[in-house]
């Protein structure tokens, strides 16, 4: 007959490294998409109070030309407005299904009062 001790398993490094309720792709793309926000959130503040970047001194801080610093700067600013757009698509494509849906609810109301008379 089999005892009913009860024994502890000890926790290896492996097992405590890795999270089993998330998934490290889901907290990579969870941390991309917070990035992503707060990338936009910079560039519209630099954007909105028209604050002039010195181009040259980003330059000098990272080692590369002032024009390779104005295209960089370029690129971010596409990306963020690409990712406003996909946004704003999304949230529109959300709302037109929930219209459908709420279309169809009514209908099904509809139906259920005609089956009553």
């Amino acid at each position: 007959m089999p005892s009913n001790k009860v024994t502890k398993a000890k926790a290896t490094k492996k097992d405590v490294a890795k999270s089993p309720t998330k998934p490290s792709k889901l907290v990579q793309e969870a941390s991309r998409e917070i990035l992503e926000e707060r990338l936009e959130f910079v560039l519209t503040c630099i954007k909105e109070t028209g604050i002039k970047v010195d181009m040259a001194a980003v330059a000098g801080h990272y080692g590369i030309s002032t024009n390779a610093a104005k295209l960089r700067l370029r690129r971010a600013n596409d990306h963020v407005a690409k990712m406003a757009s996909a946004r704003e698509a999304a949230g529109k494509s959300d709302e037109a299904q929930k219209d459908d849906e709420a279309q169809q609810d009514d209908e099904d109301i509809d139906i259920t009062d005609d089956e009553e008379a």
